[in-house]
């Protein structure tokens, strides 16, 4: 496990491909906000809101989204085969995506091998789970609604290549036209279990 660097690309290093996390320095990597009560959650993110930090504006209507998107990709991940040994996951991701770092006020990043995963404990979509889970935007391509195992994801990705890039900025205020949260902009890891990201928790 390495902090990031290097040029960007999903097969960094290769053969050796790496999961992402980008968080805020003072905060700590791996704090999932759906470990928390939903009303916890809450508060913390009006909290965030009035400090003037980046926030989605429903905050009620974001919060029952994501509580109730945890628990959708972790029954198709067990429907698909998948051992996840948490309730919700810690979201990472496939290759570098940078424009996340503008979420953060002092943005820190670190990858890990995906071979240091049990791919048991490890499920992904191709996009954002959000869009690529709610069935008012399914289209005709083949990742509409599906959870994949690692190796499924990178021939999908040698097959289709990467999602289109979608130019965003949380810091500036650069949007695409629409809904962010339904567009594909990155390769999206769920991980399942405290084995590996535990070390980086306890720094």
């Amino acid at each position: 496990m390495t902090t990031c660097g290097g040029a960007p690309s999903l097969r960094c290093a290769a053969p050796k491909v790496y999961l992402y996390h980008y968080f805020e320095r003072g905060m700590g990597p791996f704090r999932a906000l759906t470990d928390l009560p939903i009303e916890q959650a809450r508060q913390i993110l009006l909290a965030q809101k009035a400090a003037g930090k980046p926030c989605n504006p429903d905050i009620d209507g974001f919060l029952q989204k994501r509580y109730g998107r945890d628990a959708q990709l972790r029954e198709a991940f067990i429907r698909r085969g998948g051992k996840p040994e948490r309730t919700n996951p810690y979201y990472m991701f496939l290759g570098k995506h940078r424009q996340w770092e503008s979420a953060y006020d002092h943005p820190e990043c670190v990858k890990i091998p995906l071979s240091a995963f049990d791919p048991m404990t490890v499920s992904f979509t191709y996009g954002d789970s959000f869009a690529v889970l709610n069935p008012a935007l399914f289209g005709p391509e083949e990742f509409w609604g599906k959870v994949y195992f690692a190796d499924e994801i990178l021939a999908l990705v040698d097959r289709i290549g990467m999602p289109p890039h979608v130019d965003y900025d949380f810091k500036r205020g650069i949007y695409p036209k629409g809904n962010i949260n339904n567009l594909l902009k990155y390769m999206e890891a769920h991980v399942w279990s405290d084995e590996v990201v535990g070390r980086w928790r306890e720094r």
